[in-house]
């Protein structure tokens, strides 16, 4: 009964783990209610969570290394809440909106940092690997449930959209009464003197920089993906936002089930899941750059969405298995911000590299996920880690 508890305490928090952009669907009528405000101001509402949410995973490390876990964690849902359900009635100054999105998105930073932390901590070997599947399902759940509500609640008036961000505080009474109080284990040398997070870093075994640049080069692709899907379809002449809405909705419905049964698609893919994950990508993008047929994209969504969903857990697990327990919390912050700083800036870096949008787009990041399968393959990389070989070899 504790087990499950903690289970349902741990993946509730992974509702609100994408909940910063919901109010992405209010743009529109926000800018109507601002008419001499810039819409490029408008938009930093779905921005500046994203900004928040980075700002918080360079610090969340190091102060779950002296902060109880779980207190962090409430203390995030509550500035998702707060940050979320404020606007909902104090709406009336644009300023006043973008602060609120800000901290909505540092308390977004908590959870997607603290998150995988705890599920490393509760858990072990393929249940671990399970559970960081079931917790990728319960995101994708989270944000489509709260994208929907929150387009219903806010049909007439965008005011009322905010209101889905009281669901926080149901998260915050399950984290509370469910997840378990844990001691924060500060990390000591052997002298008993506290290590700074840059000694931690140093120390931290040199194969993990691998999975860190494969997770960078996902989000630049996937990325790449979701930026360009509507300029494929508006060029293919198959509709406008809302096909690209139909389609994006396939997917987000396959992840959630892609995510809760993640352990049977591990169990057809280890020890190369890494690997497929990218190869799941590779058609994504091939079923997109080739095809002229709605339904046909719509499964491509769905690898989308499956890649997703393989990758992420079985990143953090491979980086769980690599890592001593005091380096967790350093090691997921690490992550955290590496994700969120890669689907950050891939537009700007295909930019700088001079691709077009639209297709070629498409290409490169095809040609990226193509690379990383390539190479996991042939170094046989994954196996090295899950047998424990590369952690040996560091050791010598």
């Amino acid at each position: 009964m504790n087990k499950m508890k903690t289970r349902i305490g741990v993946v509730s928090m992974a509702t609100l783990a994408m909940s910063g952009g919901i109010a992405g669907s209010a743009i529109a009528a926000i800018a109507k209610s601002f008419p001499n405000t810039p819409i490029s101001t408008i938009q930093l509402l779905t921005t500046l969570p994203g900004l928040g949410s980075l700002l918080i995973t360079l610090i969340a490390g190091r102060m779950a290394m002296n902060i109880s876990k779980k207190k962090l964690v409430l203390l995030g849902v509550a500035l998702v809440t707060l940050g979320g359900v404020i606007p909902a009635f104090w709406n009336g100054s644009i300023i006043g909106l973008l602060a609120c999105s800000l901290v909505l998105g540092m308390g977004v930073g908590f959870i997607s940092t603290i998150n995988p932390m705890l599920l490393t901590e509760y858990f072990e070997g393929e249940d671990r690997s399970s559970m960081m599947g079931i917790n990728n399902g319960m995101t994708s759940l989270g944000t489509t449930i709260l994208t929907a509500a929150g387009g219903f609640l806010g049909a007439k008036n965008w005011h009322n959209l905010y209101w889905v961000y009281a669901f926080g505080l149901v998260v915050f009474l399950l984290v509370l009464f469910l997840l378990p109080n844990d001691k924060p284990v500060a990390a000591n040398t052997k002298t008993g003197e506290k290590e700074s997070t840059w000694q931690i870093l140093k120390s931290l075994n040199s194969n993990i920089i691998w999975i860190y640049l494969a997770v960078f080069i996902l989000g630049v692709a996937y990325t790449a993906y979701m930026a360009n899907l509507s300029i494929i379809i508006s060029a293919k002449n198959l509709g406008g936002t809302a096909v690209t809405g139909m389609i994006s909705a396939v997917g987000n419905f396959v992840g959630i089930f892609a995510g809760l049964g993640f352990k049977y698609v591990r169990k057809v893919t280890k020890p190369n899941t890494l690997a497929a994950g990218f190869m799941f990508l590779l058609i994504t993008l091939a079923l997109t750059y080739f095809s002229s047929n709605v339904i046909v994209l719509g499964i491509a969504s769905a690898f989308a969405a499956i890649t997703m969903v393989t990758v992420m857990p079985t990143a953090t697990f491979m980086l769980s298995m690599l890592s001593e327990p005091k380096q967790i919390p350093a090691v997921m912050s690490v992550f955290a911000f590496i994700n969120g700083l890669s689907s950050a800036i891939a537009p700007k870096l295909i930019g700088w590299l001079h691709v077009p949008a639209g297709a070629p787009s498409f290409v490169f990041a095809g040609a990226l996920a193509l690379v990383v399968v390539v190479l996991l393959l042939v170094t046989g990389f994954e196996k090295k880690v899950e047998s424990g070989n590369l952690l040996q070899a560091e050791a010598k």
